[in-house]
């Protein structure tokens, strides 16, 4: 049975996003970058700044040099968040088999859905208008028989448009392609082809016998081959999503003092909490993100000897990931905890200091109780103080 894969790539996905925000920066070159130093690396660069010789991975020192016009912008983590949240549904109306990839870019099988939506090449034209009128972005989108040839077909178009690849004809169609634009071909090996063995198109790399290929590829010559030859059997698979309760907060303004931060985290530990100790379960993993002011967010992990759901213990220990994790002179603007693996909280006390005592949870529960009925608010605890 063919299928029907569909391929989304929106270019400089979050210039495209920022200029959604700011139609200022529309038609302006545009480029994303942490901080305020001329040696950041810059992360995106729109069209306009690509024409002027600027590229991801320069930096911001060398891009002003070759475009003075050059604004550049703080990565902003919450708008991408809340791009992405969007734009998976917007494509949750065409398959339930998507896969959302970083970087504004996703897959969709529709192989399912082309009775009730007909071929690919129609809901492609349709996914283009849909995007566009409502979330105000374009991109480029690439239909075929695979995963593989439609990524390559969706990054051939130069400008926002849709490439239907026939079923069948996948071969053919990347044959005359320059070897550059088949996955897998970092730019050594793309020296080598190009430079010492003269192997310039896809269609003369799929003409090289498996003998042939390992002495470049080595292990991976299997694989070079199928892709050269427009095969490709990988599925489209929706990201799985690990059961967490989460809470985030940005501060007003961008902070480094340590009980203003305290507090912040004694607000999200009590959020969690409370929501933990709701549906009867305690936390195995905590997972604290800093975003800092220069666009930079930092990520760290802690696996708990002892599954917690009570606030007190969790706020020690979310403290402890926080003074291990803040490492940078930068002021933070936003914090985000996340508990995951799941137990049975069965709140029964422990002989020693691991867990909380029969009156530490007899005390929890009351704390429940008055915030249930008159709010968060009505109690605080010391660390969630600030003067």
């Amino acid at each position: 049975m063919n299928r029907d894969i569909l391929h989304l790539a929106i270019p400089a996905y979050p210039v495209a996003v920022a200029r959604v925000v700011d139609t200022s920066l529309r038609e302006r070159p545009v480029a994303i970058a942490p901080g305020l130093s001329d040696r950041a690396i810059i992360q995106s660069v729109s069209s306009e700044a690509t024409a002027d010789g600027v590229m991801c991975g320069m930096s911001v020192g060398r891009a002003r040099s070759l475009c003075p016009a050059l604004l550049t912008l703080p990565p902003d983590p919450q708008l991408l968040a809340r791009a992405d949240r969007a734009l998976n549904k917007l494509i949750g109306h065409y398959s339930p088999l998507t896969e959302l990839q970083p970087a504004g870019k996703l897959f969709i099988d529709l192989t399912g859905s082309r009775r009730l939506l007909g071929p690919g090449r129609d809901v492609a034209m349709r996914l283009e208008k849909e995007l566009e009128r409502d979330l105000r972005l374009s991109g480029t989108l690439g239909v075929a028989g695979n995963k593989l040839v439609s990524r390559i077909a969706a990054d051939c178009l130069e400008r926002p448009g849709v490439c239907d690849v026939l079923r069948g004809a996948e071969q053919s169609f990347i044959a005359p392609l320059p070897v550059n634009k088949l996955p897998g071909i970092g730019q050594t090996r793309e020296q080598l082809l190009l430079r010492e063995l003269n192997l310039r198109y896809i269609g003369e790399l799929a003409s090289l016998s498996l003998l042939q290929l390992r002495l470049v590829f080595g292990p991976f010559a299997p694989l070079v081959q199928q892709r050269s030859l427009g095969q490709d059997l990988a599925p489209v698979t929706p990201l799985r999503k690990i059961p967490e309760i989460s809470a985030e907060g940005f501060l007003s303004q961008e902070e480094n003092n340590t009980l203003v931060l305290r507090a912040e985290l004694c607000r999200l530990v009590e959020e969690c909490g409370t929501r933990l100790r709701q549906i009867n379960r305690a936390s195995g993993h905590l997972q604290l993100t800093i975003h800092y002011a220069d666009g930079i967010s930092a990520k760290q992990d802690k696996k708990l000897s002892i599954p917690q759901n009570h606030d007190l213990f969790l706020y020690q220990d979310v403290v402890q990931l926080f003074e291990s994790l803040c490492t940078r002179r930068i002021r933070i603007k936003g914090l985000k905890l996340s508990c995951r693996d799941f137990n049975r909280s069965e709140h029964q006390p422990s002989l020693f200091d691991e867990g909380p005592s029969l009156r530490q949870l007899e005390l929890q529960k009351a704390v429940d109780q008055l915030r249930s009925k008159y709010g968060m608010h009505i109690i605080q605890r010391g660390p969630a103080l600030v003067a």
